[in-house]
């Protein structure tokens, strides 16, 4: 018993902070986006009214940048109730009237600026009063009994009229008294406090996953070829010149969420006040109609039968509720119920089988009309539902001509996307076989002067014996047989009709370091050569392997072209220090130089991985990342050993 009390007491903590965190999104939220609406609303509006003055031109990043903000304080409202929203990407600020006018062309701004004026606002007005009436309604169901002496008597109650018509009661009995009153209001209450927390729960999540679907930001699948980069490393780009990431990709998940949220607050707002004024439907009746309504659109998205379900549900009550009012207005489809009807159908179209979509548009049409039918109707009555099956039966047709056209975008796209994974695959292998081919022709530079000194070992040295010649003859038969194995495998990696010939010139080494460096100066980049140790002569050491040395030649040439490209302007460091143990090669850029700020050139992205792969196929170790000063650091280590 001891046990069950403590877990009772622990679940009703649980439910009461879960509920209090619920509160705490919904109540201020709306609060926060009154202030966004109120401030950006009027700036939006005399930014663009003033755009033909150039005023405009002026006002608008600053309205942007607002709405940015506004987003902001979204998106941490999110978060702090156990949402997952990532962190919003923006181009970085840059000083000057050009770098304000480019705020203009970020699209996630203008994103943030229609979320918080268009969705926010209206969302979040209607969850906070639906908290609030629920809230009133339960307290003031549970307390009817203290306040409700101090009201005057009423000569008919809702709870009378129903006693009096299921028990044939006479009227001013008992019927219409205090205690039936007050017994019915607590009911209310009971019931309406055991739904708050599903209520609460319920508008929350709502509120999360319409700002998680308008504010996600994501970068389209195919849009940049996949790159591999090397583990730990990142791409030599300076954060002063690095683009914010690609325009903000929003799925057909997140569309359909934010469509059906904003109909879903649309036809509570509109539906019910017009289903209780105009159609004579009682207000409490009329409002679960339209909730039921804005339940249905929701539900579609994820259960379309449940939400189809409860669309039929709430058509034939709007007929049965409003059957008997015989006012001229439209029945049995009020034009708010068509539109949510139209919306839902569109909804269900673009995200299921047309299968789906022809149930969504037919079973509310024939509830509708099978409700109706007892009751008589009329030519008008004919003309409306022709109308509303003709209305939503064209919105059936659009989104199935839609979804099948985004489906034939979405194969392009993913053909897209694999055809640039299988260019990024033959850009590597590419790079790999550069590399075994040069690889080879150091080895067999190694190789042919082990035969010719293995051959030429009786002539250099007469005193040999023949067990020493035999042995040196050994040797360059097997190392002319090494030759012959990799001319063999040379004429693989050759295997292009442009690499059949070899090239005569010599492979770069070390020493060849300096003249690099030279030639890049005359393209007018700053970059400062440090050498430390046996190679400050500017002459290959005698002890140095000449795979390490062509190895920093490559690691130098590639480092500087991605300096130059990525983070132009930039002072560039290139240090080349040799101990007893390891050769240290190390290229640092600083920044980009603001005034020379420019689109970063596109590169292959397999710069890095190749240096890495050159590095490691000797033993060694890389290193790249961003340094504190803003530029970034490509460091390798090689043993000479």
């Amino acid at each position: 018993m001891v046990n069950d009390s403590s877990g009772s007491t622990r679940r009703f903590a649980r439910m009461l902070s879960g509920m209090g965190r619920d509160y705490a999104l919904i109540v201020p939220g709306f609060l926060l986006s009154l202030a966004a609406f109120v401030v950006l609303v009027p700036l939006a509006l005399l930014s663009i009214g003033t755009l033909i003055v150039w005023i405009g031109a002026l006002l608008l990043p600053l309205t942007l940048r607002a709405a940015s903000a506004a987003a902001q304080l979204s998106r941490a409202r999110v978060r702090r109730w156990g949402g997952q929203l990532p962190a919003a990407q923006y181009a970085a600020p840059a000083p000057g009237l050009r770098g304000q006018l480019r705020v203009l062309g970020e699209p996630r701004r203008w994103a943030d600026l229609v979320f918080e004026t268009l969705i926010a606002f209206p969302l979040r007005t209607v969850s906070a009063v639906l908290v609030i009436a629920w809230t009133a309604a339960a307290l003031g169901g549970l307390t009817y009994v203290v306040w409700g002496i101090f009201l005057p008597p009423h000569e008919q109650t809702f709870p009378g009229i129903a006693i009096e018509s299921a028990t044939g009661a006479e009227p001013g009995t008992y019927t219409h008294s205090h205690l039936v009153n007050a017994g019915f209001n607590l009911v209310v209450g009971v019931v309406f406090i055991l739904l708050l927390p599903a209520v609460l729960r319920g508008l929350a999540r709502l509120d999360v996953l319409v700002t998680t679907a308008a504010l996600g930001q994501a970068v389209p699948v195919g849009e940049r070829p996949p790159v591999e980069l090397p583990a730990g490393s990142a791409p030599n780009r300076s954060p002063a010149t690095a683009p914010a990431s690609a325009a903000s990709s929003w799925s057909p998940e997140n569309w359909s969420w934010i469509a059906a949220a904003f109909v879903a607050i649309v036809a509570v707002a509109v539906g019910w006040p017009v289903l209780a004024s105009l159609y004579g439907i009682h207000v409490a009746i009329a409002m679960l109609i339209a909730v039921g309504q804005a339940l249905a659109v929701v539900l579609v998205v994820r259960w379309p039968a449940a939400g189809i379900a409860l669309q039929s549900i709430a058509a034939v009550s709007t007929v049965l509720a409003s059957a008997a009012t015989g006012l001229s207005w439209p029945w049995p489809w009020p034009v708010m119920a068509l539109l949510v009807q139209a919306a839902l159908v569109m909804i269900v179209a673009l995200r299921r089988h047309w299968v789906w979509a022809a149930i969504a548009w037919a079973a509310p049409q024939l509830a509708c009309a099978i409700a109706a039918l007892p009751g008589g109707i009329d030519g008008a009555g004919w003309a409306n539902l022709i109308v509303s099956a003709a209305v939503s039966g064209a919105m059936l047709v659009a989104g199935v001509l839609g979804r099948q056209w985004l489906a034939n975008r979405g194969a392009l796209r993913e053909e897209r996307r694999m055809s640039a994974g299988l260019s990024a695959q033959r850009r590597a292998l590419e790079e790999r076989n550069r590399i075994a081919r040069e690889l080879h022709d150091v080895v067999a530079h190694s190789m042919s002067v082990i035969s010719v000194q293995a051959t030429t070992a009786k002539y250099r040295f007469p005193a040999l014996g023949d067990d020493a010649e035999r042995e040196f003859a050994s040797i360059a038969g097997s190392s002319r047989q090494a030759l012959a194995e990799m001319r063999g495998l040379l004429t693989l990696l050759r295997s292009g009709d442009e690499d059949r010939d070899a090239p005569l010139a010599p492979q770069p080494s070390i020493a060849d370091i300096p003249s690099l460096i030279e030639s890049t100066r005359h393209s007018g980049v700053r970059v400062d050569l440090v050498v430390e140790g046996p190679e400050e002569s500017g002459s290959a050491s005698p002890s140095l392997a000449p795979a390490l040395g062509l190895t920093a030649y490559r690691m130098v040439q590639e480092t500087l072209s991605n300096a130059m490209r990525h983070a132009p302007g930039s002072e560039i460091t290139v240090s080349v220090r040799s101990d007893a143990e390891a050769l240290d090669v190390a290229v640092v850029n600083g920044p980009a130089d603001a005034t020379r700020a420019q689109h970063p050139a596109p590169g292959s992205g397999l710069g890095l991985a190749g240096v890495r792969e050159r590095v490691e196929a000797l033993g060694g170790a890389v290193t790249a990342g961003a340094t504190d000063a803003g530029g970034f650091a490509v460091r390798a280590r090689l043993p000479l050993g």
